[in-house]
């Protein structure tokens, strides 16, 4: 983990995701920390610059109001919060150079704030 630098936070979901994310974004300075949705009510997480959050057909609206004014991106087909201009979805399966991309922008856009 890198000091206290950006992070994005990933909730569950494959290992591998966190994997690319850490490759791509840990040289630039981003910290990547992962955790499972179960840990996030006992954590005391500094708040990320971005929450990549993997979802699946059996969850509704997976604690958003945690993340309030985070940008979220969710992955998978649960139902999430209408677009309001933080969150972005990913149908699985997806592509990572689109979930780069749009980490990317979006911490562009946090830094331009």
């Amino acid at each position: 983990m890198v000091g206290n630098s950006p992070s994005i936070l990933v909730v569950d979901g494959l290992s591998e995701t966190t994997d690319v994310l850490k490759a791509v974004f840990e040289p630039r300075g981003h910290a990547v920390n992962r955790v499972r949705q179960s840990q996030l009510s006992n954590s005391t997480l500094t708040p990320p610059r971005v929450v990549v959050w993997h979802t699946n057909e059996s969850e509704t609206t997976p604690l958003t109001g945690r993340f309030q004014g985070i940008p979220r991106i969710f992955i998978g087909r649960a139902d999430c919060p209408a677009s309001d201009g933080e969150t972005r979805r990913f149908s699985q399966p997806f592509e990572y150079r689109e979930l780069l991309g749009t980490i990317e922008s979006l911490l562009a856009k946090a830094d331009a704030a």
